[in-house]
């Protein structure tokens, strides 16, 4: 859940700041009226919160309100379709992920093309996972739990959050660099995959963060390592999949800002300016923190399409390996 701070924070989504200075293509400055920030997610979930953060410090630097509409569905494909058709004038902006361009390689015909509709803009954070596993699992570490499942193939079963998730990539990969052989079970969100991990029916789990943190608080989950490459201030301790016995691994998803492709450069350079502005806000870096994100650092719109690029290609090759469609 969002801490008192976080909604606290969100409280101030109607400041102001300084002024746009781009100038528009019809003339006079830019943005001159509130902004859209669409989000592929239901309200309160940890993309949404993280996206409502974030909108706050990105009005105060825009000097514009920024909206937040949620239009979920179709796995990310309703809110991207959304914004791929919209007026290229830089005031319609979609808060997407790696998920809305993994759907073509999934065998899912998508209503627009994600390199050919969509510019990007800035990347707002990375977003690792966890593997979680039931607490009476008899494994603590990444190097037990591969041992297990080595001496069991095709006996663990992991949850995921939808065929060809993050979760289910993660878990994927997991099996390809260990070596082992570990069973898919798909539920329709987080939560009720968590559920029966916690219950016992399901062995672990490579789950968003921010769910999994009660019933780790509670001991009914046993958190194991994080798929990123950094320690995580949410869960002090926990080490990375990478260091802890899996030399090499690294499964993170991408927060980023996009607009129609045809949106006129110097828009697009605005709105990176004052994102990058945005995200060197102190408080809103610990709340991103606080709530498993890792914030991250500055990157013009070239850069911050090659490294998106880059991490859907890192994607896809699972997809290819383990034959996923959704």
């Amino acid at each position: 859940m969002i801490s008192r701070r976080a909604l606290a924070s969100l409280a101030g989504a109607l400041g102001t700041g300084l002024a746009g200075t781009a100038s528009a293509q019809s003339g006079g400055p830019f943005p001159n009226r509130p902004l859209k920030l669409v989000v592929p997610y239901t309200p309160g979930g940890s993309v949404d919160l993280m996206a409502r953060a974030f909108g706050v410090r990105f009005s105060q630097h825009t000097g514009q309100t920024t909206v937040v509409e949620n239009r979920p569905g179709a796995s990310t494909m309703l809110a991207t379709q959304y914004v791929a058709r919209a007026d290229p004038d830089g005031y319609t902006v979609l808060s997407g992920g790696t998920q809305m361009a993994l759907m073509s390689h999934m065998g899912t015909q998508t209503p627009y093309d994600a390199e050919r509709d969509l510019t990007a803009v800035a990347v707002l954070t990375l977003i690792p996972y966890l593997l979680v596993v039931r607490p009476d699992l008899p494994v603590r570490t990444v190097r037990e739990l591969i041992d297990h499942a080595k001496a069991r193939p095709g006996a663990l079963t992991y949850a995921s959050f939808g065929v060809g998730g993050a979760g289910h990539l993660a878990a994927e990969m997991f099996n390809a660099m260990a070596g082992t052989e570990t069973l898919h079970i798909p539920y329709n969100g987080t939560a009720p995959g968590l559920n029966d991990v916690m219950a016992g029916r399901v062995d672990m789990s490579f789950c968003t963060i921010p769910p999994a943190i009660p019933g780790i608080q509670a001991g009914r989950l046993r958190a194991i390592a994080l798929t990123g490459l950094q320690h995580l201030r949410a869960l002090p301790g926990i080490p990375t999949i990478s260091e802890a016995g899996l030399a090499g691994y690294e499964c993170v998803s991408m927060n980023v800002l996009f607009v129609p492709s045809a949106t006129a450069a110097d828009r697009v350079a605005r709105l990176n300016q004052a994102a990058v502005a945005a995200l060197r806000d102190p408080e809103l870096r610990d709340l991103l923190e606080e709530q498993g994100f890792v914030p991250a650092e500055p990157m013009d719109p070239a850069s911050t399409r090659r490294s998106f690029d880059q991490s859907v290609a890192k994607l896809v090759a699972i997809i290819q390996r383990a034959n996923i469609r959704a």
